[in-house]
């Protein structure tokens, strides 16, 4: 400690003697004594001469007119004892570590008094620290006075317990036997207060009264008596012994297993690439893709300006992984599983004191190619999402959609849908959107609701053997021209209710162009016939011509024969 002076000095040496800082004021610079918060923009000048603001949320000791001190932390250059001091003012005080320690981090002042204060301190070291100073000071200035009565203002109260300890319970904790009144003298020698309950000698279960510069937030539960008695007994004669731990079977978290299915599906089996991108996007991106950005939530520290608001669709940072990559490939083939989020309330946040509500957000699955002729990417991601979802075994079909999507292009949106349910779309983006968002490649997308997925994928079960049919299927082609605007869909569910006989459709060709006519296309199926016997040809004809007739007359379904 740097020497001041014979009284700071003194303060200085109990402080290092008995942990409890004191200070001494000049009492003529003194005029009373109040113990208050700050003022907003309160300025003083502490003893190392630094002029300091403070705020409302610190503590001063102050005398009528300014401060005098930082409470717990440093003393105040206007009332500083000098050379020419006389009288001075002493104080030994006791205050909440929290408020300490918030202060001297707020001005950036780390003092003994703050180091001391911010652990905790036994409010009773100050009357004990008044006396000693006193002693010092009589010790070294003789003819010293004291000039005032003592002013002692208690308001605290320690949790002194008693807590109690079941002796069998230490042994069984520490994994070791030690003998009960080792335990219960080691406490004593500690300071601790024991009663054995009436016991001459010992006891199972004993009361533990902690001292009072135990009790500030330091022992209050049998744990730590626990540790009170280990470390005195001697960590090192604890026997070493592996503990018996059962070993359970792992928890899985499902929804991450089917994440990595889809993973590997669409890596493996599709040939697809994955990327991770940022959540965030920037109002540039969103211009040039013609997306209206008004209801994007804004970041209030953004890490760049291309990244201020949180992305709600996995397309835009896809669409900068192919600006990347387009001069290098000649097709690009992405797929992205990530978070978007949006400007509506979702969960509760439970790490927020205030339980503040947190944005939407939810899992997208987002599937990207570039390079091909429009129609053909737009066929080959459809071709993807078939390969995904019926490894999935999920029963899904595509219809053309009702809604717009500013970047698309028109007439090109289909929804993927399932149960009743659409949980996604595919669409080819617009080639003059493209143009100014910086691409030199034709661009198909698809989107999917990875929470919808897993909840279709999760409600199908276990799969179950079925036994092979006995008798054989007859499969029969169907072609016929209908127009644009009929939807496959709908062909496909009359076709599966024509018959008990039939047993699966699948589409396996579209085909549109100059011989079928404007705006005419080419749907071909096959169909699976299946009965609990053998089915003759004759039989199998005759429904086809039905089931032909019937599409005709319901949608003006032309069986192709050219």
């Amino acid at each position: 400690m740097q020497p001041i002076n014979n009284i700071v000095d003194v303060t200085n040496y109990v402080m290092l003697e008995l942990g409890q800082p004191l200070h001494a004021f000049e009492a003529r610079l003194v005029n009373g004594i109040v113990v208050r918060r700050a003022k907003k923009d309160e300025e003083m000048e502490t003893l190392d001469g630094q002029k300091r603001k403070l705020d409302d949320k610190m503590l001063v000791i102050a005398d009528l007119k300014k401060p005098i001190a930082i409470a717990g932390v440093m003393g105040g250059a206007n009332s500083e004892v000098g050379d020419d001091t006389e009288t001075i003012i002493l104080e030994a005080a006791n205050f909440e570590p929290t408020q300490i320690r918030k202060t001297s981090t707020k001005l950036a002042l780390r003092t003994e008094a703050s180091m001391r204060f911010e652990k905790s301190l036994d409010p009773n070291l100050c009357e004990l620290a008044v006396a000693r100073v006193l002693e010092l000071i009589k010790e070294i200035c003789p003819k010293a006075k004291i000039a005032g009565d003592l002013v002692d203002l208690k308001s605290f109260s320690l949790n002194q317990g008693p807590v109690e300890l079941d002796l069998d319970w230490v042994s069984k904790m520490i994994g070791q036997k030690i003998e009960e009144h080792k335990v219960i003298l080691i406490l004593e020698k500690l300071g601790f207060e024991v009663d054995l309950g009436g016991a001459k000698k010992s006891a199972k279960i004993i009361k533990v009264k902690v001292p009072t510069w135990r009790a500030t937030k330091d022992v209050s539960i049998p744990e730590d008596l626990i540790e009170e008695v280990v470390r005195i007994y001697g960590y090192n004669n604890i026997k070493i012994e592996m503990p018996l731990i059962k070993i359970e079977y792992p928890r899985f978290n499902f929804e991450r297993l089917f994440e990595r299915k889809v993973k590997e599906i669409l890596a493996r089996s599709a040939g697809l690439i994955e990327t991770y991108n940022y959540s965030f996007v920037g109002e540039e991106q969103l211009k040039k893709l013609n997306i209206d950005s008004s209801n994007y939530i804004r970041l209030a520290n953004p890490i760049s300006n291309l990244h201020t608001m949180m992305r709600q669709s996995l397309l835009l940072n896809l669409v900068e992984n192919i600006k990347s990559n387009q001069a290098k490939y000649e097709n690009v083939k992405l797929f992205e599983i990530g978070s978007v989020f949006f400007n509506t309330p979702g969960d509760i946040n439970k790490n927020d004191e205030k339980k503040e509500m947190l944005p939407y957000q939810e899992k997208k699955i987002g599937i990207i190619i570039a390079g091909g002729k429009p129609l053909d990417n737009y066929n080959e991601i459809k071709g993807i999402i078939q390969l995904l979802l019926k490894s999935l075994n999920i029963d899904f079909n595509f219809q053309k959609s009702e809604k717009e999507i500013s970047w698309a292009e028109s007439g090109s949106i289909a929804d993927i849908g399932a149960g009743g349910k659409n949980f996604g779309y595919v669409a080819m983006l617009d080639n003059n959107i493209g143009r100014s968002a910086g691409l030199k490649k034709n661009l198909a997308y698809a989107e999917m609701s990875s929470k919808d997925l897993f909840e279709l994928y999760s409600n199908l079960g276990a799969k179950q053997y079925e036994e092979m049919p006995k008798f054989p299927p007859v499969v029969r082609d169907l072609a016929f021209v209908v127009d644009n605007k009929v939807l496959y869909n709908k062909i496909k569910e009359d076709i599966e209710k024509f018959s008990e006989l039939i047993k699966n459709v699948e589409l396996f060709d579209v085909y549109q162009g100059e011989k079928l006519g404007y705006n005419k296309k080419n749907l071909a199926f096959h169909i699976i016939y299946q009965a609990d016997r053998t089915l003759i040809g004759e039989e199998v004809d005759k429904l086809q011509n039905e089931l032909a007739k019937k599409l005709e007359e319901k949608f003006g379904a032309q069986v192709r024969n050219f």
